[in-house]
């Protein structure tokens, strides 16, 4: 079947009128006609008769429009999908938790912007539950979280760091730079994380592991920097990533607190589609941009 000649049947039974077809087309009434009778002759059965001044499909003509609308459909949405295909190949959208973000990955966003400069990139900040929404909503490409345990079953989690985490005090406090147990440590007032924070899951993990009951929360707070200033003027113990605090540690605005046989790490983890089937050149780059920071 010559597709020129049913899509010019499928528009005349879509408008229901060949004057119609052949404005739309840009084609003669007689040529629009030709092509119709064409068709019929070609497939065996009639497919109009007319109806005033416009025409009425039979019953095999129902039948061929109906295919036709979903032939072309389908011809529409694979023009679609080259064409996202070829957008993607301009633009990337990372979602990332916020010690990705900051600590680990603007080097390498950095680096691969220059090689690529044609590339537009954009990245949202969420915590773990918000960067698997938006994978799963088809928001951003791929994501990265920092987390101690795999998350949603119909993501796929490929773990390519780990990261040490600390607990923190000011230099003032009574357990800064001091060894205790787990339960010494609980006697003080923390700062915890919001729900749905890795970090705040990791904090429970770890009383729960110890079987010591949860300290006290003092201060529940929105993200990380926020935490670490809290602690900083003076109040509160917090759980954080070694890069995070480093630097406040070397200048003496914060001091470590040691807990016995509680040495803490959580993995940073690639989060993909597991109906994403190859992998994005940004993922391959950043895999070999790590691998050449830890030798």
């Amino acid at each position: 079947m010559n597709l020129h000649t049913l899509r010019i049947f499928t528009n005349v039974a879509k408008l229901g009128s060949i004057t119609e077809a052949a404005n739309l087309l840009h084609i003669s009434q007689p040529a629009v006609t030709a092509q119709v009778r064409k068709l019929e002759k070609e497939i065996g059965v009639k497919l109009i008769t007319g109806k005033g001044r416009g025409i009425q499909l039979t019953f095999e003509g129902e039948f061929l429009y109906e295919q036709g609308l979903r032939l072309f459909h389908l011809e529409q949405q694979i023009d679609e999908k080259f064409k996202t295909f070829l957008e993607k190949k301009r633009k990337i959208q990372i979602a990332s938790n916020y010690i990705a973000m900051n600590y680990i990955l603007p080097p390498i966003i950095a680096g691969y912007k220059l090689e690529n400069p044609d590339v537009d990139m954009y990245v949202s900040l969420g915590n773990v539950v918000s960067v698997e929404r938006h994978l799963l909503n088809y928001e951003s490409d791929f994501g990265f979280v920092v987390q101690s345990n795999i998350g949603h079953e119909d993501l796929h989690f490929e773990k390519i760091k780990d990261v040490p985490f600390w607990f923190v005090v000011h230099p003032s406090h009574p357990l800064a730079n001091k060894e205790v147990t787990i339960f010494d440590l609980r006697e003080h007032g923390f700062i915890y994380r919001e729900r749905g924070s890795s970090t705040r899951d990791l904090l429970e993990a770890i009383f729960y592991t110890h079987n010591c009951p949860l300290p006290k929360c003092a201060i529940q707070m929105q993200g990380l920097p926020e935490s670490i200033k809290v602690v900083e003027a003076g109040f509160g113990v917090l759980l954080a990533p070694d890069c995070s605090v480093n630097e406040a540690l070397a200048q003496g605005k914060l001091a470590r607190v040691f807990v016995e046989e509680a040495e803490v790490n959580q993995s940073l983890f690639i989060c993909t589609r597991k109906t994403d089937e190859s992998e994005h050149p940004f993922i391959h780059f950043l895999k070999k941009r790590l691998i050449g920071l830890e030798t």
